[in-house]
């Protein structure tokens, strides 16, 4: 007969590399430092959450790693830079912690530590910002996101910018940090800017009037408007994905179609999305040419159609019979109003669960009339429909989705489903919902993110997964060990707002707390000797997570915890001191 294989050796000896992300944390608390265990896990793809209790790049915190030798964190910290072939994502406390390491290092060995590392570094200048040029800024979480500009205004004066024009040099050394300039800096600078600005993750509404400015002006290398052809759409690539009407307007028909077909294929390739369509007169009749299978599947489509054209070509018929396809290509929101009131005629009774699973964002302009009848009775829908990818559900809907979800027989909270929701979804939730959740659905479940709970909330899911990962050491003594904690860590609770009468740009801190309990508030003391911390009386507003008796049991056990973390505690005031 089958036997449960539960140890973690033998689960990431026969879980595919490819599904490694999917092992629940509590399964890989027990990995071994053999050998042959080290080689299997250093071979497969780990989400940052899972890797609290063994040794890999993905999960070096300041927790982990307080037992090494220094020399042994350094090597893990040189392990953890941008190779050609391997890109390692890391997250801020990760990045705040290698600082507190390599800060009394070699700093001219730039090459030697990952980039985003330079972001915690203040006094360097030329080598140093050329080198910082290649970070990944997306790091910084809104709490430490003033760094930005306070690195370049340290850029300003290392490099001699004055006013608000950059030179082509300053440019290039500025490297990713040209993707937060102003609007006002990217007009009056150096047109090369705008080849600084391609690799940048997203732009504002500002940067790119202020760009689309610049390449009206004529003066770049793609030479005045009456000059563009395809040839100038493939270069400005991947551009295009911003610019707007005022751009597009100079290119020919021709032109756009051309060079439409190709890029559009590649932002599906790469899952990214481009809503600009091409103009024709405002016609009720269909006019544009009926949609069948081979428009949908057209590179072209649903660009060759404006809304009103749109619903006059596409049929109930075609779209039931290529819904996946439509949806995939249709990201504009009028168009995808029009899909679900054609579905809605189709199916009268309610959408199914296999015509939702395909739904994609257009189920984002649903209303809560339309979700009424919507069938959501299995977790491959909820799944679906939750996909974050797809963008944020209005609350109003979304309490409607999961209560449709939940009053199907057999359904409820457990792991698969918390997954699913992942944190922010789950927020939503009533309390009385939440209160439903087991420690047993907690312990197999991903780590959630409760940024966007209530107080209430985030002290009912707290308690939960306090049960949840309750060994020896949570209630029954004075202590908790390291793993313990980050099991429990995205539960402590995350702040909603802080405010600080002196700025910090820090760091893990190696803790050694000391706590006062008053009727009206926990007053916690930090004495730290290994640590720079710049953090003076910060006030902070906290909403929930951890409760007095496990911060009285954290301040007897030795954890190391990220600033981020501790900000997050539910105190009222934190009194830091040196």
């Amino acid at each position: 007969s089958a036997r449960l294989v539960t140890s973690s050796d033998a689960i990431i000896t026969n879980v595919p590399d490819a599904m490694a992300t999917e092992i629940p944390r509590v399964f890989l608390l027990d990995v071994s430092q053999s050998s042959s265990a080290v080689q299997t896990v250093n071979r497969k793809k780990w989400k940052h959450e899972q890797v609290v209790s063994f040794q890999v790049l993905q999960g070096f915190t300041c927790s982990r790693i307080q037992s090494f030798s220094t020399s042994k964190v350094l090597s893990l910290i040189r392990g953890c830079r941008r190779r050609v072939n391997q890109t390692l994502v890391l997250q801020e406390s990760q990045l705040s912690c290698m600082y507190h390491y390599i800060k009394s290092a070699d700093l001219a060995a730039f090459s030697q530590y990952p980039a985003e590392v330079l972001i915690y570094y203040k006094s360097q200048c030329r080598s140093y910002f050329s080198s910082l040029g290649a970070a990944n800024f997306s790091v910084l979480s809104s709490t430490l996101s003033f760094k930005k500009q306070a690195l370049f205004n340290n850029a300003r004066g290392c490099l001699g910018i004055s006013g608000v024009r950059i030179s082509r040099d300053q440019l290039d050394v500025l490297g990713n940090m040209c993707c937060f300039l102003s609007g006002e800096y990217i007009q009056s600078s150096d047109p090369y800017v705008l080849e600084k600005l391609k690799p940048c993750v997203d732009l504002s509404a500002e940067q790119i009037s202020a760009l689309e400015s610049v390449l009206l002006g004529g003066n770049t290398s793609y030479g005045p408007s009456d000059s563009w052809n395809r040839t100038t759409l493939d270069s400005l690539d991947p551009l295009p994905l911003y610019l707007t009407a005022n751009i597009w307007s100079k290119f020919s028909q021709v032109n756009k179609q051309r060079f439409l077909k190709t890029f559009i294929r590649d932002l599906r390739k790469n899952d990214k999305k481009l809503c600009v369509f091409l103009s024709s007169p405002v016609e009720t009749a269909c006019t544009a040419g009926q949609i069948l299978q081979a428009q949908v599947y057209s590179d072209m489509f649903p660009f060759a159609y404006d809304v009103t054209q749109f619903n006059a070509c596409l049929s109930v018929q075609t779209l039931k019979d290529n819904l996946e396809a439509v949806t995939d290509r249709v990201y504009d929101r009028s168009y995808q109003r029009i899909i679900l009131d054609k579905l809605n005629q189709a199916y009268p009774g309610g959408l199914s669960d296999e015509v939702l699973q395909v739904l994609g964002s257009a189920s984002r302009v649903a209303t809560p009339d339309d979700v009424r009848k919507w069938n959501v009775t299995k977790i491959d829908t909820l799944s679906s429909l939750m996909n974050q990818r797809n963008g944020d559900w209005d609350p109003e809907v979304y309490q409607s989705e999961q209560i449709k979800y939940l009053s199907v027989n057999g359904n409820a909270l457990g792991s698969n489903e918390l997954n699913v929701l992942g944190g922010t979804n789950l927020c939503a939730l009533n309390s009385s919902v939440l209160k439903n959740i087991t420690a047993a659905s907690v312990e197999r479940a991903s780590a959630l993110s409760l940024t966007s709970c209530s107080s209430e909330k985030k002290t009912i899911l707290f308690s939960i997964a306090q049960n949840a990962f309750n060994t020896k050491n949570t209630r029954s003594t004075n202590t908790i060990s390291i793993t313990t904690y980050q099991m429990l860590q995205n539960y402590l609770g995350n702040h909603t707002h802080t405010h600080t009468h002196t700025h910090t740009h820090t760091l893990s801190l190696s803790l050694s707390l000391s706590l006062s309990h008053t009727h009206t508030h926990t007053l916690i003391h930090i004495h730290t000797h290994t640590a720079a911390v710049r953090l003076i009386f910060c006030v902070c507003v906290f909403s929930g997570g951890a409760d007095v008796a496990f911060i009285r049991a954290l301040v007897n056990s030795s954890v190391n915890m990220d600033v981020l973390t501790f900000m997050s505690l539910k105190q009222s005031v934190i009194n830091v001191s040196y």
